[in-house]
């Protein structure tokens, strides 16, 4: 029976032991818990818009033309924001350049660019140079002497109201 109490005291002491008994109590392990870390989503990159107006490409007869001054720049290429006079006529410094631009329409009222080429017409055309014709239907140009300036246009034989505009002083 000796053998017995002393088998039962070795169980015992060992099962106390590893359950955290004994004389002395054991603290409790303090386990990590994983905190999740937040995946970077990569910002997607902005699809490029193109600049402007979509290209006209229908080629129908126009039934009407209008032409209008579309941008005045100063001598650096910046946009300039014009004086008028009283009755609204634009005043163009002398050596700013300034754009015209037309726009044909067809007879359901949409834009075309017409089957031939634009015409401008300049009254008089001694106080302004051509600055640069890249887009026939936008010519850019260039105020060189003061007065009265006159524009239009003309596409597949219809013309477009007139612009007029003074360059220099008034």
């Amino acid at each position: 029976m000796k053998l017995t109490r002393l088998s039962t005291m070795a169980v015992l002491s060992v099962t106390m032991v590893a359950c955290g008994g004994g004389s002395s109590p054991s603290t409790p392990v303090v386990v990590a818990t994983p905190t999740p870390v937040p995946t970077p989503v990569p910002t997607p990159e902005p699809t490029p818009e193109p600049e402007g107006e979509p290209p006209v490409d229908k080629t129908t007869p126009p039934v009407r033309i209008t032409a209008r001054l579309y941008v005045v720049e100063d001598p650096n290429g910046r946009v300039f924001d014009y004086s008028s006079t009283k009755d609204g006529t634009p005043i163009i410094p002398l050596g700013y350049k300034f754009r015209v631009d037309m726009v044909a329409k067809d007879k359901k009222n949409k834009e075309t660019m017409g089957t031939g080429h634009p015409e401008w017409t300049y009254k008089p055309a001694n106080l302004v140079d051509v600055d640069s014709f890249a887009n026939e239907f936008q010519p850019r140009l260039r105020a060189s002497r003061s007065g009265t300036f006159s524009v239009y246009s003309t596409l597949d034989n219809i013309e477009s109201n007139t612009i007029t505009v003074i360059l220099g002083e008034p």
